[in-house]
């Protein structure tokens, strides 16, 4: 469930203004109605409630008094975790009040935006929310109603946690706080308080995180600088906790239960032991014995809290955390059972489907595989019956997890195509809409994928199957339909490894959007021509499918056709000889490389040799899983050649986002940028005039050198005119998120979002067919990282890209850059062709035949 975190409610149910009874003193029938319905609420029973509003709601014609029965709908109908219907009840409400125009109206519309909002990031939907959130907070910032703006700035500060956006939810929380402390209302202190903690903690676990990825790239002045920063992260948000447990004392039993929570779960991170989050943990005794008493407190004021969906899920998320620590007397199974008499009490089916999933996942830790599976039926019939996915994979996910340890591969392969199928239709909510570190990809959502292709490949089903899960085409052309689990890419029945490549597909689209964490992807699927033919081209396709026990490599002829190859090395060691390749690889001065790199070649390509000497394909074309992404496949070396010498290489994450329309090599110009001073903490780059003069001599077109190269002198030049090639010298990073991937101008960073957004903003012109990023970098720590160099002509809105994996200036960039350039001035020569020729030219140079100068250029996306 994550760390626990409240955005201010600053909407309490109303009693409409109703027009007074005739003189007999009769009432009329639909005002004892809604103040019955008022007192259900009060009392719990939501359900009885909404029946008694919407009755009354067919009998009552003025308008402003049904804006507040559609708001008290909503409220109810969030209540019981009916989150769809909330909203569009306040959708409602907000319609009638803006057809008025008195101040009275529009502070109803700032609350209604606000609650609105924060069911948007409720449901993952979090941009939205803060688009709701930010007008909610420019009316309240013109009418007199304090409160209204302290709950929008509590609830946008919140979205932009959930985004990663630490910075904006710090500004908005402190906002929320002072406000709340300048009004004196003690549930919005505790509130904003708590919510700092939790900026806090998870900023410090980002810190935490990148200062690991600096320390094993021996980077030690960055890993203390970091590690510094989420020391003081963690104090902080512990601080902030202390504060929020105290603020709430005699005020709210659930808040303070939560400020117990989260700064044990701040406790538990700050000594983990390197251990995966779902093991044990080891920690001081002091903090241990601090702990359990927190914990023990908490229950203590869950027992006695009036009945919510918030303290459903407040039980639950404390039955997981005691789940995970030693020496509780507190039983999970028994703050289970709690939160699932709650969740009932009060008819909230979301709540009770992840009180029944979790009490499933209880049930399997300890063995008892028949009762969890029973659980798992009901948590999904719950999560069915409100349209929840967000839940309803995850206990699909499971039932998987447990057929298979059943021995029930069928069913259990099955059972995960639903998941996959369910994971689909969630409008990127879930893959896309917390970059915390992305943990919530790597934990909840990638193993899906990973663990049914484990099956396919390394324990078949006995026949084929008809598959359930969607191809990438078929979510277009609405990213946000939903997609229903009769879905199938074929009426025919489906090899295992078809099936694996269509799950692979789905799995690199995913971990694009996750990674840039916005809908490029789904922009490029829209633009992209999906699985075309390869025929015509005479293309090879090589995916790699890198699974705990064993690597697969699957070979897509020019036909179609596919060719299965299970290689007996799993991802750990595979990490181990890759990583150590990628280090070799970059050391100019040794050869000690060679044999690693024809190991590897011997692992991943021998099995192939067959296959690509009867094809003898145009282009070899590898979609790299994992950590083969770090390493450029061209250096692979066979013992007397590299593999670049025998067929032009590219890479793509995918073939469903690669267009495939061949280069004009007649019609070449570029707009060539580089930068060559010093920008702390980059250094000067030597070699990057000559580069970009050399570009400029042989393509014609524009170039910018220093001063020139700034943001608005390139949106300026990409406006006036239409450049098919886009060639940028200068030094950049791609780093663990979009975040950390930019590039560096004379006057500022470019993040690729900036860059994507400057190539995108030229529709009316023709598309860049390539963009060229020349002394750039990735980072060797962590395989994340190599998600942004794999994704730069995804996100950067072009056809192809030609960028390097590792930093390099040496007068050799310059050569290669102009033997690619000028090759690809030739007619019918492709990109791919003439940047392996290019490479070869260079291999035959004693002066620069070492592939830590040549092989780090590698070409992404299209080929041709």
């Amino acid at each position: 469930m994550g760390a626990i975190g409240q955005a201010q409610s600053s909407a309490p149910v109303e009693q409409p203004s109703l027009p007074s009874p005739p003189a007999s003193g009769s009432q009329q029938p639909y005002s004892q109605a809604i103040q019955q319905g008022i007192e259900r609420y009060q009392g719990g029973q939501y359900a009885e409630a909404i029946a008694l509003w919407q009755q009354a709601l067919t009998q009552i014609s003025a308008a402003p008094e049904r804006a507040i029965i559609y708001s008290n709908l909503a409220i109810a109908y969030r209540q019981i975790g009916q989150l769809d219907r909330a909203i569009a009840h306040w959708e409602q409400a907000i319609q009638i009040y803006r057809a008025q125009k008195d101040e009275a109206a529009r502070s109803a519309q700032a609350r209604l935006f606000t609650e609105q909002g924060q069911a948007y990031s409720d449901l993952g939907q979090h941009k939205r929310a803060i688009t709701l959130l930010q007008s909610a907070v420019k009316i309240t910032q013109n009418t007199p109603n304090r409160l209204t703006e302290a709950a929008a700035q509590g609830a946008l500060g919140s979205a932009y946690w959930a985004l990663g956006d630490y910075d904006q939810a710090l500004a908005a929380h402190q906002t929320s706080l002072k406000i709340a402390r300048e009004l004196n209302y003690p549930p919005y202190i505790t509130t904003a308080l708590n919510n700092l903690g939790n900026v806090y903690a998870s900023r410090g676990d980002r810190y935490t995180y990148q200062a690991e990825l600096a320390q094993l790239e021996g980077n030690n002045r960055e890993f203390s600088r970091l590690s510094q920063a989420a020391t003081q992260d963690r104090t902080q948000g512990k601080t902030y906790f202390e504060q929020s447990w105290q603020a709430a004392q005699g005020v709210s039993g659930l808040e303070e239960a939560r400020a117990l929570m989260n700064w044990n779960r701040l406790l538990v991170r700050s000594q983990r032991s390197g251990a995966s989050g779902n093991a044990q943990t080891q920690i001081t005794q002091h903090d241990g014995n601090l702990i359990l008493k927190n914990f023990n407190r908490a229950s203590e004021l869950l027992q006695t809290a009036p009945d919510s969906r918030d303290k459903a899920y407040a039980l639950i998320n404390l039955a997981e955390q005691i789940s995970k620590v030693e020496g509780s007397n507190l039983q999970p199974a028994t703050l289970l059972e709690q939160a699932l008499t709650v969740a009932r009490k009060i008819g909230d089916a979301r709540a009770e489907s992840f009180a029944l999933g979790s009490f499933a996942e209880l049930h399997e830790a300890a063995g008892d595989l028949n009762r969890a599976l029973a659980l798992n039926r009901k948590a999904q019939f719950a999560a069915q019956q409100i349209n929840a996915p967000d839940s309803l994979y995850r206990w699909q996910w499971h039932v998987g997890r447990m057929l298979k340890a059943l021995g029930e591969t069928e069913q259990a392969i099955a059972a995960y195509e639903q998941a996959i199928a369910t994971l689909q239709s969630i409008r990127g909510d879930i893959v896309g809409a917390n970059k915390d570190l992305q943990l919530d990809f790597r934990e909840q959502v990638e193993p899906v994928y990973r663990e049914l292709m484990t099956l396919l490949l390394e324990s078949p089903p006995s026949a084929k199957v008809k598959s359930v899960i969607p191809t990438p085409k078929s979510l277009l052309p609405n990213p946000y339909i939903q997609v229903s689990l009769k879905t199938t890419k074929s009426n025919r029945a489906k090899s295992s490894v078809e099936q694996v490549v269509d799950i692979l597909e789905l799995l690199k689209l995913a971990e694009l959007q996750n990674f840039f964490g916005d809908e490029c992807v789904q922009v490029a699927l829209a633009e992209s021509e999906g699985e075309a033919a390869l025929t015509d081209t005479n293309t090879v396709v090589v995916y790699s499918v890198i699974l705990d026990k064993q690597t697969h490599l699957i070979l897509r002829s020019p036909d179609g056709s596919l060719t299965h190859y299970p290689i007996a090395m799993g991802r750990q060691a595979i990490e181990q000889k890759i990583d150590q390749l990628r280090y070799f690889l970059e050391l100019r001065a040794t050869e000690d490389y060679l044999s690693q790199a024809q190991k590897i070649y011997d692992w991943l390509i021998r099995p192939l040799e067959a296959n690509l000497t009867t094809f003898k394909p145009n282009t070899v074309v590898f979609i790299n899983d994992g950590v083969l992404r770090k390493v450029p496949m061209a250096a692979l070396h066979d013992g007397k050649e590299f593999l670049i010498q025998k067929y032009p290489i590219a890479t793509t994450p995918s073939l469903s986002l690669t267009t495939r329309q061949p280069v004009h090599n007649n019609n070449l110009s570029a707009l060539s940028l580089g930068l060559t001073v010093e920008r702390s903490p980059f250094a000067s780059l030597s070699n990057v005039r000559a580069e970009v003069e050399a570009v400029n001599q042989i393509l014609g077109g524009t170039k910018l050198i220093d001063e020139g190269f700034t943001l608005p002198n390139l949106q300026t030049q990409l406006q006036k005119k239409s450049y098919p090639i886009v060639h940028i010298a200068t030094h950049g990073k791609f780093g663990v998120d979009a975040e950390s991937t930019f590039l560096v101008g004379f006057d500022q960073r470019l993040s690729i979002e900036t860059l994507d957004n400057l190539l995108r903003s030229r529709r009316s012109r023709e598309a860049v067919e390539l963009l060229t990023l020349s002394a750039c970098q990735t980072a060797a720590g962590d395989n994340r990282s190599a998600l942004g160099i794999a994704g730069v002509a995804v996100r950067a809105g072009v056809e192809s890209a030609l960028a390097t994996l590792w930093y390099i200036n040496d007068e050799a960039t310059v050569p290669l850059i102009k033997e690619f350039y000028s090759q690809l001035r030739q007619p019918n020569v492709t990109k791919a062709e003439a940047l392996r020729r290019a490479q070869v030219k260079m291999i035959a140079d004693a002066n620069y035949n070492h592939p830590a100068v040549w092989s780090p250029f590698v070409l992404i996306g299209n080929w041709l």
